[in-house]
Formats: structure tokens, C-alpha cells, sequence
């Protein structure tokens, strides 16, 4: 029996040391990381933090489970267990340190399932530091950092004390249950004088944390009122927050109350007095609002409830940021002939399948981006392996070279432009049946890639730890569970290892108190490839302000706080922040300022930078409602229908705004009665803001410009019978003297790339269609040059028809085909003449 249970013992030790070894291990190759990244001080901060806020609540778990457990043990006078010696059974004793052992290893292992997560610790970096707001809320006048900063952490340590009380509650009503103090007899439950004591004890417990909650209540009134949509009230003012700050001192007294009674053995005294408590606290919850509202002042519901409402516009605007929104007067076009190349024909959906049809070497179509040309918008296509093509990068950095599977490219097209056969037009001139990309270097970063890489880097260029060291690749194999890297031949080449692949769980690892954009934007700047994810800061704490549907869920508070770029070539990140941050975003600058203060980003870079969509439309959703500072709340909203089929919903592209080349993105706003209002437009760059272009007058309703424009549209369109039209998003293009609306719709072909097909424009409630956005806006195409062709123009018109015929010809398209043939043909005989 000694050795049995000498041996079960080492086997503990051994799994214990295992696992121990292989937590130190990942810590010590995330610190790695972190150190390569430039970023120790966040690797710092988290463990410390993480460990404080893991190690003081796991151990005052701990505590509060062993001295209950301890409890319990005093009300066993001793524990006998059965052991049979030979054919005789006898009874054993447990020893009392047996049973003290026991109790203390319960409590531990509780004490670590109900410690806080340590990826709480942005909450707790906040509520201890956290920038003030510098403004007050006019009902409890304290700094509205109490409410996004304090009131997040007081709630989470709530969360955790009420879940630590109810399970150990129900653990020891379980272990009492298993003696005889406590057990159902002759049809009554018998408890005995001392368990009686002790769930006195827990539930006076838990009427101090009820009394918590009503003080939790009476903040959170102001975040989730009782009005539409969690609106703060006049009942709620008069009401809900006296009522709940009355109700925490009174159920505080009378939590000692009934434990006074209830150790005393007068239960029905304390029972009546938890009775009239919770009677009490039922009552004035229900009855309070009623009783405001029936002794008010003013009597008029309507009248009574305008100040809450102006309030709450008033903190909705400032939660958003609309007091930053500038005029949009310079985002419109004086004409549509100045907006033909900027208005993108090309859904990204469209163009993605379009494009990757004609993809080669196994690669697909990874993501759309856009960018601003000297003669018009481009869209870029970023080609690389497709998904599940390809693990990893053999070696990177000095040689620069991937294998097959791994080749990357970018391929430009006019976005505002189509062929003549509605195939996608290359950037520069003809189709894009040669397809010439420009080839990138090795892509290490990018979407829906996992695992880690083994890199040669003889240049130090690439963010990654080195496996130069014994220690670190000690660490790395045991973290990692792959002894292969203990391999001293990697010492030799120098090797690195690659981990945190994916853009966003790079970016996330890095800044995990930021909110990430929806979208990751392709960068392309000379031969390099940035991933481009804007960051916000976003709370459901800031008081009195509308929730918006923003990430994974409602949020009272966003602000922009800028962007992250992820360099796909080499890992590292850096951040451009915007010149003015809200107090969330500054409090972190401040904690990190290594991490934020890297070099400036380069100019191209800069200008190149797509507009933060996501903070544009919470917005626009929120001007909708509210107007901007000084006007009346229209209660608008946004269109819910843009216009696409199903197989092209995701929002219209951007496009490039009028001044400095910058990339754009509208949003159409509605008023009450669904009528255009305006538009408001998200703008990139190297100054990034939002702007405001409101309508002299209300357009026309929404749904009934898109049904105009479909109809117009579908009985202008020659369709095949092999293929069906696929309308894509309704996108505003602002004019001088209005705006227009325009569509476009494609040729869904089953075994074919989609064409463009018609084009629908809407503006001054007249709807017109052609192949064209010229063609859609009535502008008449130039007049055709009828003298000789120059040299040089015949041998560039005939590589363009040559690349459209091998396109046409690469798809199956003999229509397209022969009318390439056809114009090739004309062209040579209007040369011979």
C-alpha cells in the first residue's frame, strides 16, 4: 500500500512539474515575442496586472471555501470509513489532519475555477488609471471616468463575489447533507443548531450582496433607463435611483438584522424581517415610478419628459464624437463629368469572383482594396494561396523567397471603368487577360492563417524571436509541444520562429483594450503589403447615451482612436492615432508610450489610408437621430436595404474624394418618413474625419429609388439565357446641385467571370440606365478621332484587343469574342485607308 501510494504521489508531482513547466515555458516565449514586437512594457503590464487580479480574487476565493469547508469539518466529530483485512470489515478513523488536508486542497482547487480571468486586466488598468473625462453627470456629479472606468471593475468584482457565494453555498448545503445535521425526517427537515448558524452566516451574506446590486442599480439607471430603448426618464430621475440608493441601506440593516435573530435561534423574527425587506424592496421598485409620476410638477407626459430626451441627445452626440463632424461642401463634385472616375461600377464581391475566375497557380482572390490614381479609382486585388494551400514560409528575410504555393501579387483595375465586353479593365490600359501582377515578397501575415512559421532572416528585419539560444528553444519546443526545435541546426541558420500569424489575433495581441474595425484593408505602397484595421475606443458604461450595435454588441460610447498596420512582410505593427484622442485612447497612449510613439508613418503610406467605416456609420446612425449640435432630433435612421442581392450585400466600396485624392465612404441617411436627408461621408487619408452633407430639401424615399432603379434596369439589361443579373449596392455620388444615385448590376454566368452589364444612375427623381456611368448621366462620349493613327496609339488599341479576345477566349465568351475580332478588324482597315 506504501508504495502504491508513493507512486500515485510521484505521478502527481510529475503532471503538476509537466504542467508547471510548460505555463512557465509559454510565458516565457510570449515575453519573447512581445520583446521582438517592441512591446514589453504591454507583455509587463498584462502579466502583472492578470496576476493580481487572477492571485487576489483566486485567493480570497480560497480563503472564503476553506473557512466554510473549515466550518463544516467542526460540526463532523469524526469520519469513519469501512476497511476490510481479509474477510473481516472494520471500521477506520480519518484522521482530523486527513480531513483539514482535504479541505484545503478543495478550496484551492475552487479558488482557482472562481478567480477572475486575467483578460480582465484592461479593466482594472483603467479603473486604476484611467484619464478623467473632465465632465460630470448632472445627478450624482462625479466624473464620467466613474461610469467607463470604475463602475466596469466594481461590477466585475459583484459578478464574482455573488457566483463565489452561491457555489459554495451549494457546496456546503451538499456536504451537510451528507451527515446527519442536516436531513429530511418524519416529513420536516431537521437542522441542526450549528448548520443553522452557519447558512445564517451565507445568507446574511447574500443580503449584502443584494444590497450591492441596488447600488450597482442606481448607476446603471443611467446607462439602461426605463424609457424606449433604455431612454433615462422622469420616473427614473425621481424614482429609480432614490428608491435603489434607499434600498442598499436599508437591506445593509437588515442583513445584520436577521443575523442577529437568526444566530439567536429567533427564526421567525428573522424571517419576518427578510419577508418585509424583500416585500419592501418589491413594492417601492414598482410602486415608486407610478408615485413620481402621479405627484410631478408637470403634468403633461410630454413636456415632462423633453429634458431627458434633450439630455440624452446631448450625451449621444458627445459619446460619438459629433461635434468633430465637419461640413461636406468640399466632398461634392460640381458635376457629373468630374465624378466619372471616381464613382466605383465594381461591387468588391463582383469583382472578387470576377477576378478569381481567371486566377492561376491555385491562388485566389485574398481581399479588395482601393486606392487613389492620378487618372481615377483603382480597385487592388490581392492574389495569394488559396485557403488551406500552403503552411508556411520556408525562409524569409535576406533571400526573400517562398515556395510556389506561397506567391503573392497584386493586380490593378479601373474601378470606375469596364471593358467592352464588361470584364474588368487592368489599371493602365486593356483587359486583364494577360493578367500582369506585380509580384510581392513573401507574405508572412495575413487573414485565416494559424500555426507559426520557422523563418532564416539574415537581415533582422522580421518581427519574430530568434531560436538562437538554448533557453529559447527549450521554451518553444515545451510551450509549443514540438521537440523538433530543439534542434541546434536551427541555431546554426539563424532561425526564427513566426507566431501570431492572423492580422487581427496579431493586432489583438498587442492592443487588447482597442476595439477592432469590421474590415482589414490591403495597403499597397512600391512593393510592400500593409493590413490596414482601424481601432476604436468603445464602452457600454459611458451614462445617458444611446446604444448602438457596434462590434459584438451594444455600445453607449465609440470613439475613433485611430489605426494599426501590419506589415505582411516582416510582422510588425505600428499605430497611426489620431492628433486628437478621446480620454479612453489617451489613457492608453500614456501607459504605453513606447508602443505608440514609433516613427512617423511614411507620407504614401499615410495618404493611402482607408476610411474608418465602422466609426462613420455608428455616426451617421446617431446624427440620424439626434442632428448635430443645435438642431432638432429628426429620429431618422439608416437605410436597411442598400440595394444588392444577396450574393453582393456588404456595403458599397469607397471611392476617392474630391480634395487631396482621399479615399471615401458614404452613407445615406433617412429622416423619419424615409426620405434622403443627406449623406455622410468617412473620409481616409492623412487627415481622417467625418463630414456632413445635408440635402436643401428632402429626395425621395429610399425603397422607392431602389425599386426605380431596379426596374429600369432590369428592362434595359440583355440577359443570356446562361446567366442571370445580380444587382449590386445602391451608392450616393454627391453633386453640386444634389445627389445621385447609382447601380450597377452584372451577368452572373455559371461557368464564366461576371460582366458588367447595365448601369443605373438616379438623380432629380429621373432614373436612366447604359453601359456606362456616362452613358447613365446623359454625358455624350468624346467624338472619335477620324484622322490616321499614330504608330504608337495603333500598336497600343491592338494589344488592348488582343488582351480582350484572350479573355473572352480564356472564359468560353465567343460573343465577346467576336465583337474584339470584329473591332480588331475595323481597326485594320480604317489603317489601311
Amino acid at each position: 500500500m506504501t508504495v502504491r501510494r508513493g507512486a500515485f504521489l510521484a505521478a502527481l508531482v510529475l503532471a503538476a512539474l509537466l504542467l508547471v513547466g510548460r505555463a512557465v515555458a509559454g510565458a516565457w516565449a510570449d515575453h519573447a515575442w512581445y520583446v521582438a514586437m517592441g512591446a514589453g512594457a504591454v507583455w509587463r503590464d498584462q502579466a502583472l496586472l492578470a496576476g493580481v487580479l487572477r492571485g487576489a480574487s483566486g485567493f480570497a476565493a480560497a480563503l472564503f471555501v476553506f473557512a466554510n469547508l473549515l466550518a463544516v469539518r467542526r460540526s463532523v466529530v469524526s469520519l469513519v470509513l469501512p476497511r476490510r483485512v481479509a474477510n473481516i470489515e472494520i471500521g477506520e478513523e480519518v484522521p482530523g489532519r486527513y480531513l483539514v488536508g482535504a479541505a484545503a486542497v478543495i478550496a484551492l482547487l475552487l479558488g482557482a475555477l472562481l478567480a477572475i480571468p486575467g483578460s480582465h486586466w484592461p479593466t482594472l488598468a483603467l479603473a486604476r488609471g484611467g484619464v478623467p473625462f473632465g465632465e460630470t453627470d448632472p445627478y450624482f456629479e462625479t466624473d464620467l471616468g466613474f461610469f467607463v472606468y470604475w463602475l466596469p471593475f466594481e461590477n466585475l468584482l459583484y459578478v464574482w463575489a455573488l457566483i463565489a457565494v452561491l457555489v459554495v453555498t451549494a457546496v456546503v448545503v451538499f456536504l451537510y447533507a451528507l451527515t446527519p445535521s442536516l436531513r429530511w425526517e418524519r416529513g420536516t427537515l431537521y437542522v441542526s443548531h450549528y448548520v443553522r448558524r452557519h447558512l445564517v452566516v451565507l445568507g446574511t451574506a447574500m443580503m449584502l450582496l443584494l444590497a450591492w446590486s441596488y447600488r450597482l442599480a442606481a448607476y446603471r439607471v443611467l446607462l439602461e433607463g426605463s424609457g424606449p430603448e433604455g431612454a433615462f426618464t422622469y420616473s427614473d430621475h425621481h424614482a429609480a435611483i432614490p428608491v435603489s440608493l434607499w434600498l442598499s441601506i436599508l437591506t445593509v440593516g437588515a442583513a445584520f438584522v436577521v443575523l442577529f435573530f437568526g444566530w439567536n435561534g429567533q427564526l421567525r423574527a428573522a424571517f419576518i424581517t427578510l419577508t418585509a425587506e424583500l416585500v419592501l424592496a418589491f413594492g417601492l421598485r414598482q410602486a415608486g415610478p407610478l408615485v413620481a409620476r402621479r405627484f410631478a410638477d408637470v403634468r403633461d407626459a410630454e413636456a415632462r419628459e423633453r429634458p431627458y430626451h434633450e439630455l440624452r441627445a446631448d450625451y449621444s452626440r458627445r459619446a460619438y464624437a459629433l461635434d468633430a463632424v465637419l461640413p461636406g461642401d468640399s466632398a461634392a463634385y460640381p458635376a457629373p463629368r468630374a465624378a466619372l472616375d471616381d464613382v466605383p461600377l465594381w461591387d468588391p464581391a463582383a469583382l472578387r469572383a470576377s477576378l478569381g475566375r481567371l486566377g492561376r497557380n491555385g491562388g485566389e482572390v485574398r481581399a479588395i482594396g482601393w486606392t487613389s490614381a492620378p487618372d481615377g479609382l483603382e480597385a487592388v486585388a490581392v492574389e495569394g494561396p488559396a485557403q488551406g494551400v500552403g503552411g508556411g514560409v520556408g525562409s524569409a528575410g535576406g533571400s526573400r523567397t517562398a515556395s510556389s504555393p506561397e506567391r503573392w501579387s497584386v493586380l490593378r483595375v479601373r474601378a470606375a471603368d469596364a471593358g467592352a465586353d464588361g470584364e474588368p479593365v487592368r489599371a493602365g490600359g486593356g483587359g486583364v487577360g494577360d493578367r500582369p501582377e506585380q509580384p510581392l515578397p513573401p507574405v508572412l501575415v495575413y487573414d485565416s492563417v494559424g500555426g507559426y512559421a520557422l523563418l532564416t532572416d539574415s537581415t533582422g528585419g522580421i518581427a519574430a524571436p530568434s531560436l538562437a539560444s538554448e533557453t529559447s528553444r527549450i521554451a518553444y519546443a515545451w510551450s509549443l509541444q514540438n521537440f523538433h526545435l530543439l534542434s541546434s541546426d536551427l541555431a546554426r541558420r539563424g532561425a526564427r520562429i513566426f507566431t501570431h500569424r492572423g492580422i487581427r489575433d496579431r493586432v489583438q495581441q498587442l492592443v487588447p483594450f482597442f476595439e477592432q474595425g469590421s474590415t482589414v484593408s490591403p495597403v499597397i505602397v512600391a512593393d510592400s503589403l500593409y493590413w490596414v484595421v482601424h481601432l476604436y475606443s468603445a464602452s457600454a458604461y459611458y451614462p445617458l447615451a444611446e446604444h448602438v450595435e457596434f462590434g459584438e454588441g451594444g455600445h453607449s460610447y465609440v470613439r475613433h482612436a485611430g489605426a494599426a498596420l501590419v506589415n505582411a512582410h516582416t510582422g510588425r505593427v505600428s499605430f497611426a492615432l489620431d492628433p486628437s484622442l478621446d480620454p479612453i485612447a489617451e489613457s492608453w497612449r500614456r501607459r504605453f508610450p513606447s508602443l505608440f510613439s514609433g516613427a512617423p508613418l511614411a507620407p504614401a503610406v499615410a495618404a493611402a489610408l482607408p476610411p474608418a467605416v465602422d466609426g462613420a456609420r455608428v455616426q451617421a446612425t446617431v446624427l440620424a437621430r439626434y442632428g448635430l449640435r443645435g438642431e432638432k432630433p429628426r429620429q431618422g435612421h439608416l437605410p436597411w436595404n442598400a440595394g444588392a442581392d444577396s450574393l453582393l450585400r456588404g456595403g458599397a466600396p469607397a471611392f476617392a474624394a474630391l480634395d487631396a485624392g482621399a479615399l471615401a465612404w458614404m452613407q445615406p441617411v433617412l429622416d423619419s418618413t424615409d426620405r434622403l436627408m443627406g449623406l455622410v461621408i468617412g473620409r481616409g487619408g492623412r487627415v481622417p474625419a467625418t463630414h456632413w452633407l445635408p440635402l436643401t430639401t428632402p429626395g425621395p424615399r429610399w425603397n422607392t429609388i431602389v425599386d426605380d432603379l431596379r426596374r429600369a434596369i432590369d428592362s434595359t439589361a440583355a440577359v443570356p439565357p446562361d446567366a442571370h443579373l445580380v444587382h449590386g449596392a445602391v451608392r450616393p455620388v454627391p453633386l453640386a446641385h444634389g445627389l445621385a444615385l447609382a447601380q450597377s448590376a452584372f451577368l452572373w454566368h455559371p461557368d464564366a467571370p461576371p460582366t458588367l452589364e447595365r448601369v443605373g444612375v438616379a438623380l432629380d427623381s429621373a432614373v436612366q440606365t447604359g453601359r456606362t456611368l456616362a452613358e447613365a448621366f446623359g454625358i455624350a462620349p468624346p467624338a472619335p478621332d477620324t484622322g490616321a493613327v499614330h504608330a504608337g496609339d495603333f500598336r497600343a488599341r491592338v494589344t488592348v484587343l488582343y488582351g480582350q479576345m484572350r479573355s473572352a477566349l480564356s472564359r468560353g465568351d465567343w460573343a465577346a469574342f467576336g465583337r474584339a475580332y470584329e473591332a480588331l478588324g475595323r481597326l485594320l482597315a480604317r489603317e489601311r485607308h
